[in-house]
């Protein structure tokens, strides 16, 4: 209880038996992906890491809490983990919200030693001297990139000055690529979560005719994802009209006609498994100029693939096809190869590694953007140094 916060949460729940259960990596996966981090940590001269997701509502596409604590935070108003080099990981959660938060870690994360309160950045502190490592090497994980508070990193640095902080996101996302590339296990996830999308294309295309409106197909989209098992509040967006160029979100009201286009750019989400699909479809054949633009892609699509396969550098295949892009005439919308792995940091100066996986989706549109086409999906490097598609849907504009 504060000045200006008057409940005050004196007792705490206990561990329950969980009623119900959803796909979720298992501890064989935890140990690999806890040994790769204190690996990484080690090459880093780092003692610990501090871990949060991005502050308000569940998943984002970079949720290393998740990843390393198999808490799912619904909301983060103030969750934090302590990563030790040595020992066992630590979490501190917020109870502004009450203590839902906490029972969530006990019920549904690998993290034994929870705390809660209404300044879960004081414990944080706590814990670290408890640790007996304040005045170690501490990396902060997603400050880089926005995730991590910098006021919550202002009051560590007070608080624990003989600690050296520094920004640890590539640290983290360096163990992240290196499970990506061996774990069998997400593997298996990787390539539900792509059958998913699979279906969410399919759900679409299937009532996709004139006089459906947009809100009606991501009606369509999102129940298949949830009925075959995708997590809720996943990354959706689309685009619908007569050659549709920046996707984006919330549904409109908007009801298609014939010669329209649709694109949807999807992450499913699958035991925290996330790959993306880019999908277009139309009603019928869609204007001249569109078609042209697509099956300009239609072209691009085999050609990224070839480049990739030749072990081309990511900078190299990207800057390939702006080069063709650009003497076609177009413009490029959105970037061609992104979603790298779990990290989502593309090593634009190395080519793919066997196991990576990330989307292909190029891409144009003309010189005023006002018309565009895009389409793509998730393709995975295989250890003979072939891309593996992950996705059925066709690689092109598909006309209903």
């Amino acid at each position: 209880m504060t000045e200006y916060y008057p409940y005050n949460y004196q007792g705490k729940p206990v561990k329950q038996k969980f009623p119900e259960t959803w796909p979720m990596p298992s501890e064989e996966v935890r140990d690999m992906r806890w040994k790769a981090l204190r690996e990484s940590m080690k090459k880093h001269n780092l003692d610990f890491l501090i871990v949060t997701p991005a502050n308000g509502y569940m998943p984002t596409l970079t949720n290393q809490l998740y990843y390393v604590s198999n808490y799912v935070p619904f909301a983060n108003n103030g969750n934090y983990l302590v990563f030790p080099l040595e020992g066992k990981p630590r979490m501190a959660v917020a109870t502004d919200l009450g203590p839902q938060f906490y029972h969530i870690v006990l019920e549904t994360s690998w993290i034994e030693d929870v705390s809660m309160s209404s300044t879960p950045v004081r414990d944080v502190i706590k814990i670290i001297a408890e640790m007996k490592l304040d005045k170690g090497r501490g990396g902060i994980v997603g400050y880089i990139n926005g995730v991590f508070p910098a006021m919550a990193l202002d009051i560590l640095r007070e608080a624990l000055p003989d600690v050296q902080f520094e920004d640890a996101t590539p640290v983290f996302g360096m163990a992240q690529n290196e499970v990506s590339r061996n774990s069998e296990e997400e593997l298996s996830y990787l390539r539900k979560a792509s059958e998913i999308l699979d279906q969410s294309y399919e759900a679409v295309a299937e009532i996709l005719k004139p006089g459906v409106t947009e809100r009606e197909l991501w009606a369509a989209a999102e129940k298949a994802i949830i009925e075959n098992g995708g997590w809720y509040a996943h990354f959706m967006i689309a685009a619908v009209g007569t050659g549709p160029t920046f996707l984006r979100g919330p549904a409109t009201f908007k009801t298609l006609k014939q010669g329209d286009v649709v694109m949807f750019e999807i992450n499913t989400i699958y035991a925290g498994i996330s790959p993306q699909a880019c999908f277009a479809l139309s009603i019928g054949r869609p204007r001249e100029d569109v078609e042209k633009m697509y099956r300009f892609c239609e072209e691009l699509y085999p050609f990224t693939l070839e480049q990739l396969e030749r072990k081309k550098t990511f900078m190299e295949v990207i800057m390939d096809l702006d080069n063709r892009i650009h003497d076609a005439g177009y413009e490029p919308i959105t970037p061609h190869i992104h979603l790298y792995n779990l990290s989502y940091r593309m090593p634009m100066q190395s080519p793919p590694q066997p196991g990576d996986f990330f989307t292909v989706h190029p891409n144009c549109c003309n010189k005023e953007y006002t018309t565009g086409a895009k389409f793509g999906d998730a393709v995975r490097f295989t250890k003979d140094g072939k891309i593996e598609r992950l996705n059925k849907i066709p690689a092109k504009l598909n006309i209903v």
